[in-house]
């Protein structure tokens, strides 16, 4: 049953007494309020919102995640689940100030490694870059490459269902998870986590929770499957004429190294700027229409810098490569890929731009890229089409930068149109708006009003499981009912 709504006068005067219950279920440190609470929980990283709560706790444990919620269910607070803070569709940013954040920083143990089950148990918190560390260490590797990996924790990439650079090679988030801890709107605490790779007692019911945005549940450990590391990889930087022979490249890799190809980015020529702004020494090692790095990697010692270099060799005696460099150390690898990984953070310096996050079949996206550019410069003078992403897995990251002499909010107003035009176009293709970013709430309309079916029966799900809609109303699906 739906609880009742209160006034916004008796809701605020309650506040101070769940405040006082929370602090006493929490670790010490464990709740920020008022001007405890710095830009970091409540902006985005992008800049681009900001949100409002009346705390942050920072749980350290599912004991107590599981307490906080049983608070919140009791006092009609919602509940919005934040890890790294890298995310890029606002799920961790709600307007409304009826909600706490649950930040899970402090759950960060890497609990159990297996080495020989290929398998290593973590808490939500846990940072990308430190599990990548700590694997290292004993031999293994976590098959997830993001730019933000820094920042993102374990939990949030979960959440997202998260991408990257190795997709082509690995796959997405959800083919690393092996089980899940889960707890839900009323504090149950769930899981599927038993270290085996096949368990087939019946669907898991919380794979719900990958790329469900914490609208289902916060989760609290994972299970993740690992892999040797490898012994040797390569890196190429090359020039393309066109997006047509970037995609006849990726054929042709394919063909020579397909067992060893892990990652293939596109860049065109007109996002390296936004790299220089990170980097001002950052300088592309050739000059080209559009910029492709490669990496090829093997747990085998095997030749790869030479089967690169051959396999290149011949894409330029074919024509569909017009240049090429092979990096000779670890230093060159670094600084190739910090060009790629720059122009993220590049975007959000320059300021206000449209960003999207779409994928398409492979085959279609190079008239998809010459498309969406023809659009913006005929409909939208004066923008900057940034055409970039991982192409391996046709997934596009078609941007729009603003004139600089236009003011924010007139830029604002005509990026929303321009966003409708990409999203619209890249559906008449049968795309997705959607590849590797997630739904959050800038796009829980569009998920809403395009693909109503799947929204509905979530929706339904979610009523079973959430009947209140506490956990991150307003994220992945479109809010009706909410925190009283």
């Amino acid at each position: 049953m739906m609880q009742a709504k209160v006034s916004d006068s008796v809701y605020a005067a309650r506040g101070h007494a769940f405040l006082e219950r929370l602090t006493k279920v929490l670790s010490p440190n464990g709740i920020l309020t008022g001007d405890q609470i710095g830009d970091a929980f409540i902006r985005d990283w992008a800049r681009d919102r900001i949100g409002r709560t009346l705390a942050v706790v920072r749980p350290a444990s599912a004991q107590e995640v599981s307490q906080v919620c049983r608070l919140c269910a009791d006092a009609g607070v919602g509940i919005v689940p934040q890890g790294g803070h890298t995310g890029l569709v606002g799920g961790a940013q709600r307007p409304e100030e009826n909600c706490i954040i649950l930040s899970t920083q402090r759950m960060n143990g890497i609990l159990d490694l297996d080495c020989d089950n290929l398998s290593c148990t973590v808490e939500a918190g846990v940072v990308l870059e430190t599990l990548q560390a700590t694997l290292k260490e004993q031999g293994q590797q976590f098959g997830v490459a993001i730019g933000s990996q820094g920042s993102a924790q374990i939990g949030g990439l979960i959440s997202t269902n998260a991408g990257g650079m190795q997709v082509l090679r690995h796959g997405m988030m959800a083919a690393h998870v092996m089980g899940l801890e889960l707890v839900l709107a009323d504090g149950s605490i769930v899981s599927s986590i038993s270290g085996l790779h096949k368990d087939n007692r019946g669907p898991d019911p919380l794979r719900l929770a990958i790329g469900g945005e914490g609208a289902f549940g916060i989760i609290t450990k994972a299970c993740l499957r690992i892999s040797p590391q490898w012994q040797c990889a390569a890196t190429a930087y090359v020039g393309c004429a066109s997006f047509v022979d970037a995609l006849a490249l990726l054929r042709h890799l394919r063909g020579a190294a397909h067992e060893v190809l892990s990652a293939f980015e596109v860049m065109s020529a007109a996002c390296l700027p936004l790299a220089k702004r990170v980097d001002p020494t950052l300088v592309p090692p050739l000059e080209a229409p559009v910029h492709v790095l490669v990496q090829l990697g093997s747990v085998l010692d095997l030749p790869l810098d030479s089967m690169l270099e051959d396999a290149l060799a011949a894409a330029i005696e074919q024509g569909i490569a017009a240049d090429a460099v092979v990096a000779k150390s670890d230093r060159q690898v670094q600084r190739l890929w910090a060009l790629r990984e720059g122009l993220v953070e590049g975007h959000s310096r320059r300021g206000y731009h449209v960003r999207s996050d779409v994928s398409l079949r492979l085959g279609q996206l190079p008239d998809a890229v010459s498309a969406l550019e023809a659009m913006l410069e005929a409909e939208f003078p004066g923008w900057i089409a940034q055409s970039y992403g991982h192409m391996g897995d046709g997934n596009l990251h078609f941007n729009a930068l603003p004139p600089e002499t236009i003011a924010e909010t007139e830029a604002r107003e005509i990026g929303r149109q321009i966003e409708q035009r990409i999203f619209y176009m890249v559906l008449d293709l049968d795309g997705s708006f959607s590849a590797e970013h997630g739904i959050g709430r800038t796009k829980a309309g569009w998920f809403h009003e395009t693909m109503p079916a799947r929204h509905d029966l979530l929706a339904r799900i979610k009523a079973a499981l959430d009947p209140d809609t506490m956990m991150n109303p307003g994220c992945l699906l479109v809010q009706e009912d909410g925190p009283r």
